[in-house]
């Protein structure tokens, strides 16, 4: 019998209860209102405050999956449209948890499983990456010979031909786009200053899968992840460091359980290691910023405070709050492969982004993924913003 990740899968029917109990409540549309000074920014759902129909947001989707399980509809193209527009950013289930013990994120992650096994989803405008993780290994097609191209010069160890204590992980986006290369330079050479026995896998690393999870395919996904579990157990690691908060949520939800090396997000070691002196801030970086809370590392993985310790280290750095921070976060636009299919969409959120971080009168966004990155950079620029986008290890390099 083939190995399976998950030994007991959860499929759609599992959460008859939660789609079954929605009360059209409409808090999924909002954010924690009491939280959020300002009413211009209450809405916190990209895809039912862009598309502006009930299947847009959760309560709509929950009441999708409720008919689809009795079998009293069937899927057309309008319900694919609502399923993969949604960005996955969890601002629903932050607002419905507390008060139903509803999970509608999970309701829709396991209701696009259910779409792929049969037959309606993705959709067409999702079939090039799935086609580039076939026929490449990663999601943007590049040849696997350039991945470990953007490490040259940072005497990084091959993890593949020698032990290391920590493996790097820089995932697609780090290791192929150059506008986002630098970044992933800034905190090879950010851990390393803080002791870090560091190596990377380089042609030898794989896409973590969580495009493919994202859109439903988990049996795909899971070849991905069982042959990077041997893959990263066989480095000797004991510690394995990812820079994307995408990858960081895979490794923590899906391979943890099986593997024996310990995943972290890079925001974590280095704030780690600020507070241990291991890392000490000493030139001034005077802007003013304003941090963009990923949604994978903060709604899903609970990272708050680590990236703002880390802000706060650095010398001249004034750190100002978004109305929408925390928990409220607004996603970037590029959740949940939504961006990827429909990027107009993507961009009117991340101009929504951007405008929140004018509003503050931040000189700069600052995060740590390269969706969001990517994203709200474009958003900044059509927006014609002077909002820059900056990486939070780029901004820590420079005080160093």
């Amino acid at each position: 019998m083939k190995k399976k990740m998950t030994a007991l899968r959860e499929v759609l029917s599992d959460f008859r209860s939660d789609y079954s109990l929605c009360g059209k409540c409409k808090l999924c549309q909002a954010v924690h209102v009491q939280e959020v000074d300002y009413g211009r920014f209450w809405r916190n759902c990209p895809s039912g405050t862009r598309f502006r129909f009930e299947a847009y947001y959760a309560s709509g989707k929950l009441e999708m999956a409720r008919a689809l399980d009795l079998q009293e509809i069937e899927p057309t193209p309008a319900m694919q449209h609502a399923l993969y527009t949604c960005m996955l950013c969890g601002s629903c289930q932050e607002q419905c948890y507390p008060v139903k013990q509803i999970f509608p994120m999970r309701v829709f992650e396991l209701l696009r499983e259910q779409a792929v096994r049969d037959g309606w989803g993705p959709p067409e405008e999702h079939a090039q990456a799935v086609a580039n993780l076939e026929e490449t290994d990663n999601l943007l097609g590049r040849p696997q010979a350039e991945r470990g191209a953007w490490a040259e010069g940072l005497d990084l160890k091959d993890a593949s031909k020698e032990k290391v204590e920590a493996l790097l992980f820089a995932g697609c986006h780090y290791s192929f786009k150059p506008e986002l290369q630098e970044a992933a330079r800034s905190a090879a050479r950010v851990l390393k200053a803080a002791g870090l026995d560091l190596g990377i896998l380089g042609s030898e690393e794989l896409c973590c899968g969580a495009p493919l999870l994202e859109l439903g395919d988990r049996d795909f996904f899971e070849t991905f992840g069982l042959e990077n579990i041997k893959r990263f157990e066989a480095s000797g690691a004991e510690t394995l460091i990812s820079l994307c908060p995408h990858c960081s949520w895979v490794f923590a939800e899906e391979y943890g359980p099986e593997m024996e090396i310990k995943p972290k997000h890079a925001v974590q070691v280095v704030a780690g290691a600020i507070k241990k002196k291991q890392i000490t801030p000493a030139r001034e970086v005077k802007m003013k910023v304003a941090w963009h809370d990923p949604c994978r590392l903060g709604r899903r993985l609970g990272f708050y405070d680590q990236p703002r310790r880390i802000l706060s280290s650095i010398p001249g750095l004034e750190v100002v709050e978004l109305p929408r921070n925390r928990h409220n976060s607004l996603c970037c636009g590029n959740g949940g492969m939504a961006g990827y299919a429909f990027p107009e969409f993507g961009e009117w959120t991340a101009k929504e982004r951007v405008f929140e971080a004018e509003f503050v009168e931040a000189d700069a966004l600052v995060t740590s993924c390269p969706w969001c990155e990517e994203m709200l950079r474009r958003g900044a620029e059509a927006r014609g913003s002077k909002v820059r986008v900056e990486n939070v290890f780029s901004l820590l390099e420079k005080s160093l």
